[in-house]
């Protein structure tokens, strides 16, 4: 059995135990989660110690944004709710539309609101209107609130700017007004299959209990609401304020120039949690003061609202530590190799893959950024198939089949107060509606544009590709101290008379440019015949570190442009001094910290390079740069000579030799300039 699959065993055997432990023994979540979590890297083979840390630092990296947002956001619909704010909102959502009509309202609602907002916080901001709404007309809170969540879920797949669509327009070189209506055209109708349509029939299936700890939170109605209850302008706008400062920030993104402050300030109180804070305090006064709620109450509201909560984050938390270990345990990687193998059309390829690898790991966004990064190659080579609709495949992909390893799984879960059976009746369906309607609307979309607009194939050629790869030359190459040096002889020579020319080389494997396996570092790693081709070809960053700068730590990291590229490169002293091009080995080459390697693991990034032979600080009294970066499978190209180059973004090749069972291998890089679309 290949180690691909036992470890797709082990996720499936992991998710199985999950669902048995928590629907059949009635076990909490939150134990299962940790205990299952932990058995799936000890069965995958990861060491003890970076089980538990892979697991922990899940838990950190999802609950560092979604408990504040879960926080703030439960706040303000608290006082939404005692003000009367959200019963006036519901009202007349459902004057407007009729109540038999509301739950088309609700999706409407969620569709314009989620595009510039991030799932978890459409959810908080908008889920007290269906708590609201069900109260006050008797509807199934399923009926109402499938619709909410299927709007939300299809523009944060689908729909740029949402980080990860806009990733996947970068990867496939897409245009973004264009991917937005088309976008627009795909979303509207998978949402409507998959909230008001699915939601009315399923609805009636689910018995929900009659108690909803979460909900009465926001029922409101006790007797510090006023006997006048706020306008509705001043209501919805306040819902809206985050939403409008987040698109405030995705157009100065799109309309000013990177280096201008008012960007840099428009970005700041856009960002969810800054937007939800400003929100929050600005409802102090328009839902609060004015409806003359004292401070005391204020503050009770918020204390309230907050006790219910304790356990939805715990569960979410666990269920990112889950997500994390089966990413780190290598499943997603098998998805992808396993995907490569088949040969079907970019789109179907694009939505296979990141359905697979949304199944495995069970994160939207690394489905969707992982896919892109893997199939935009396979696209180019492919002409014919526009790449805003290759976005739109991706981010269907993306969303199907919602299970136990995904935080929004227990979101759901938790505010509706349902059973994972019936979590997985409900929410997990309409994911899957959201990703198959998707995949088959797109399919419609391309059949109609590819008719009105074909593409010319394209040609591949050599132009405007840079080699940086650096020429090996005993006389010039350096060498790392202690590795073997380089040794090139003729065997025949037609300059002395032979009848050929036969060469014999002897080298080290990491001679000139070459690139580092797991292998190198980590027991039981991946041999370079075994690196996918996935993060050695595709979009690249080279960043320029000034010559004074010897450690490249996270504060200097931080200083350049670098989040959101899949592939960091790093120029350095050494592309400046020409060291690339020089037999004397200097120790004192500039080297990444392992603090930035953690910033660049954990950011996503799939592969880094440098342009000396080393990524690692010379006599480190422990190799934790490449422990780190190689641990989480991301492969290092050392040795690049870059100054053919500037900083900038650009298209990629990197290929090593393949050698079968050895931890590194001689490559030769080429890049290429990305153009705007």
């Amino acid at each position: 059995m290949s180690p691909n699959t036992r470890l797709l065993l082990y996720a499936v055997g992991a998710v199985v135990a999950l669902i048995v432990l928590i629907a059949r023994f009635k076990l909490h979540p939150f134990v299962v989660l940790i205990a299952v979590s932990l058995g799936m890297g000890i069965a995958a083979g990861m060491p003890f110690g970076s089980v538990v840390k892979a697991f922990q630092d899940g838990v950190g990296g999802v609950l560092g944004f979604i408990a504040i947002v879960v926080g703030l956001g439960t706040m303000l619909g608290k006082l939404m709710a005692e003000s009367g704010g959200a019963t006036r909102i519901a009202t007349t959502l459902i004057t407007l539309f009729g109540e038999r009509r509301v739950h088309w309202a609700i999706m409407f609602v969620a569709f314009i609101v989620g595009i510039p907002v991030f799932f978890q916080v459409g959810f908080v901001l908008l889920i007290p209107l269906v708590f609201t709404i069900a109260r006050r007309t008797g509807m199934s809170l399923v009926k109402i609130g499938i619709p909410l969540v299927a709007g939300l879920s299809v523009v944060h797949g689908m729909v740029p700017p949402h980080p990860a669509a806009m990733l996947a327009v970068g990867a496939f070189k897409a245009d973004v007004g264009r991917t937005i209506v088309y976008a627009i055209l795909v979303g509207l109708p998978t949402a409507a299959l998959a909230g008001p349509i699915f939601g009315s029939w399923i609805a009636p299936r689910i018995a929900l209990p009659a108690e909803n700890p979460i909900a009465a939170q926001f029922a409101g109605g006790g007797e510090s609401v006023p006997r006048e209850m706020p306008g509705f302008g001043i209501s919805l706008f306040t819902v809206l304020l985050p939403v409008i400062l987040m698109l405030c920030a995705s157009t100065a993104d799109v309309a000013l120039d990177p280096a201008s402050t008012l960007r840099s300030g428009l970005d700041f109180v856009g960002s969810p949690i800054v937007s939800l804070l400003l929100a929050l305090l600005f409802s102090f006064w328009s839902l609060g003061y004015r409806q003359h709620f004292t401070r005391e109450q204020i503050l009770k509201f918020a204390n309230d609202c907050l006790g219910p909560t304790a356990t939805i984050l715990l569960v979410i938390g666990a269920g990112g530590g889950f997500n994390r270990v089966l990413l780190e345990s290598g499943v997603g990687n098998a998805i992808a190799d396993v995907a490569l193998g088949s040969h079907a059309s970019p789109l179907l390829l694009a939505w296979t893959v990141a359905a697979l690898i949304r199944v495995a790991t069970g994160s939207a966004t690394v489905a969707m950024t992982t896919a892109a990064g893997i199939v935009a190659p396979i696209a180019v080579a492919t002409p014919g198939t526009p790449p805003e609709l290759l976005v739109l495949a991706t981010g269907a992909g993306s969303l199907v089949l919602s299970h136990v390893n995904d935080s929004g799984f227990w979101l759901i879960k938790e505010f509706f107060n349902m059973t994972v059976p019936q979590t997985l009746k409900t929410w997990t369906v309409a994911e899957t509606i959201i990703g198959v309607a998707g995949l088959g609307f797109t399919l419609l979309l391309s059949l109609a544009v590819s008719g009105c607009s074909p593409r010319a194939p394209r040609e591949l050629s050599a132009e405007g590709w840079i080699d940086v790869t650096a020429t090996l030359d005993p006389a010039r190459t350096p060498v790392y101290e202690g590795d073997a040096p380089l040794k090139f002889d003729f065997l025949k020579d037609m300059r002395k008379g032979d009848i050929l020319t036969l060469s014999v080389y002897s080298l080290g494997a990491h001679s000139g440019t070459h690139i580092d396996a797991p292998m190198h570092f980590v027991a039981n790693g991946a041999a370079i015949d075994q690196v996918a081709l996935a993060p050695l070809m595709g979009a690249a960053r080279v960043i320029d570190i000034a010559d004074s700068v010897q450690a490249i730590d996270s504060g200097e990291l931080n200083r350049h442009d670098w989040r959101g590229a899949r592939r960091v490169l790093f120029r350095t002293r050494s592309t400046l001094r020409g060291w690339m091009d020089s037999a004397s080995f200097h120790r004192d080459f500039a080297y990444i910290a392992p603090d930035a390697a953690q910033l660049l693991a954990d950011a996503g990034v799939v592969l880094v390079g440098v342009d000396y032979i080393s990524a690692e600080q010379f006599g480190a009294p422990a190799p934790l740069t490449h422990q780190i970066l190689l641990g989480r499978g991301i492969p290092i190209v050392e040795g690049l000579d870059l100054r053919p180059v500037q900083a900038g973004d650009y298209d990629m090749i990197v290929l090593p030799l393949k050698v079968r069972g050895h931890e590194g291998a001689p490559a030769r890089a080429i890049v290429r300039k990305r153009t705007g679309n």
